[in-house]
């Protein structure tokens, strides 16, 4: 009785005042009748909420007679107040009544559209009831339904044949790319990977397109799921719209960043080749050396190309959106807690590159490690032993301890090699200089000027320590040279029929301790 008072309250009392019969204070109800949207009911109409009024509408459209369904739908305009609407009927059985409040606010159609609208979709609900109950139509959806399930197997047949075709053109291509394999590093193996994933990938996608489709289609073929094929014919089309509009909108920034990347590499290369230029330089005393300049030139070019980066980074399409920037910042983090060590390497090689401590070929000494330099890095410094073993020097290592060079001249001369060796207080000590002079005189590997010399080094309690120092043609071939010294050293003594006294003696021998004169 409450709802049958309200309803005549609404359309046959005008002497009823406006604002005690109408507010939008309550939630709205929307009528969706077989996954179609047809009204919201926005106004709370003579106490009537929103939700009272779906339900009434509801009971209403469930309780219509069957013989009303073959009338079409009708609207009356009905007023009570100053209040305006819309009774919608089916052969005289009323629906529901539309108020002007029940529009949206931002609603920019006028209230005559809207109602024209709602008559609109309550007709196309009425057909769909009829079709629903027609055996034609049923027969038709399912003869559709069953020739679109065999174009989509033939669709994803030939997917899957054109998967097959793009892996074997992609493995013949591959297998052509003879740059891709460098020594014992072969990449074709990983690029026929990443190709194979790419094409399952797209094949994938494209089924699951196909697939789409014909679900939609589907859905359409019968009159109680088209609402749900208009819904997904209007995603896929908004879907669409808004890919193709944001890839328009693309454009420009997608061609600056061509132009930055194509501008980044011309400069890249211009100062690649103009350090390249020093780099084959033998003249120490060029503004950039040969390792300074190899250096500068990698450098260079990854400056270069960040700084490309970065001014093509507000270009790149989708850079403003909440992934990409949580991207950046997860790479940011990544890097700034991994890279402590790294930051100390790299400053390091600037401080080896730049100041000039070693370079390329010079003979040098690092704690244990003695040989000659073979590459410097930004991280590291290869060493080159006499035993031929490569050695990695970390620079912060470099830097952090005392480096001789044995080949690095000055203003004095080339460094010096020495060896020493011990003789008693009866070998008179010119004699002794006599033979150590002359035993690098017959040394190869030592160079006549500036000559070799002998000190006297220690007056020790049995012998005296006598020490040549002498001047290597190449510092290089230090063990080499040391060897061949030594050897004419014990030849020379003894010729001479001198003692040395290595190993130290406690008490003086009656003889000479001499090798035998076959073994000289």
């Amino acid at each position: 009785m409450r709802i049958l008072a309200c309803l005549l309250g609404i359309v046959l009392s005008p002497l009823l005042v406006a604002d005690e019969l109408i507010s939008i204070a309550d939630p709205p109800a929307t009528l969706t009748v077989w996954n179609r949207e047809i009204v919201t009911f926005r106004a709370t109409i003579a106490g009537m909420t929103p939700e009272e009024r779906l339900a009434e509408t509801t009971h209403r459209m469930r309780t219509l007679p069957e013989f009303a369904r073959y009338q079409q739908a009708s609207r009356s305009p009905v007023q009570a107040g100053s209040i305006e609407g819309f009774a919608f009927e089916i052969d005289d059985n009323r629906l529901f009544v539309l108020v002007r409040e029940d529009l949206e606010p931002t609603e920019a159609r006028s209230f005559e559209e809207v109602a024209g609208d709602t008559l609109e979709r309550i007709e196309d609900l009425r057909r769909a009831w009829l079709d629903q109950r027609s055996a034609g139509v049923i027969l038709k959806g399912v003869g559709l339904s069953i020739l679109a399930t065999a174009v989509f197997g033939l669709v994803l047949y030939l997917l899957r044949g054109l998967g097959g075709v793009l892996r074997r053109f992609f493995v013949r291509r591959a297998a052509r790319l003879k740059r891709l394999k460098r020594r014992d590093l072969d990449l074709r193996p990983l690029l026929l990977q990443l190709t194979r994933r790419l094409v399952g990938l797209l094949v994938t996608l494209l089924a699951l397109a196909a697939g789409y489709l014909w679900i939609t289609y589907l859905l359409g073929r019968f009159p109680i799921t088209a609402g749900w094929s208009n819904a997904l014919g209007d995603q896929l089309t908004t879907l669409g719209g808004r890919f193709l509009e944001r890839l328009l909108a693309s454009i420009p920034g997608f061609l600056m960043v061509v132009l930055i990347f194509f501008l980044t590499r011309g400069t890249v290369r211009v100062v690649d080749q103009l350090l390249a230029s020093f780099e084959q330089s033998e003249d120490e005393d060029e503004v950039l050396g040969k390792d300074t300049a190899r250096a500068t030139r990698r450098i260079a070019g990854l400056m270069i190309w960040i700084a490309g980066i970065i001014i093509a980074y507000p270009y790149i399409p989708g850079s403003d959106s909440p992934a990409f920037k949580g991207i950046g910042v997860l790479l940011g983090l990544m890097v700034s807690i991994g890279s402590s060590g790294f930051v100390n390497q790299l400053m390091s090689g600037f401080v080896v590159l730049y100041s000039g401590a070693v370079r390329s070929g010079e003979f040098v000494r690092v704690g244990e490690i003695e040989g000659t330099v073979s590459e410097i890095g930004l991280l590291s410094t290869r060493v080159r032993t006499a035993r031929r073993e490569f050695v990695s020097v970390p620079n912060a290592v470099l830097i952090s301890r005392e480096t001789f060079n044995f080949t690095r001249r000055d203003a004095e001369g080339l460094c010096e090699f020495s060896t020493a060796v011990t003789i008693g207080y009866d070998a008179p000590w010119r004699r002794v200089h006599e033979l150590l002079l002359g035993a690098a005189a017959r040394t190869r590997g030592i160079r006549d000027q500036p000559p070799p010399r002998v000190l006297q080094t220690a007056l020790s309690d049995f012998y005296v320590e006598y020490e040549l120092r002498f001047v290597p043609a190449d510092p290089s071939h230090k063990g080499q040279v040391l060897s061949d010294l030594h050897q004419q050293i014990q030849d020379g003594f003894h010729d001479a029929g001198l003692q040395i006294m290595s190993p130290h003696f406690e008490s003086q021998p009656d003889q000479p301790v001499l090798p035998p004169a076959e073994s000289a």
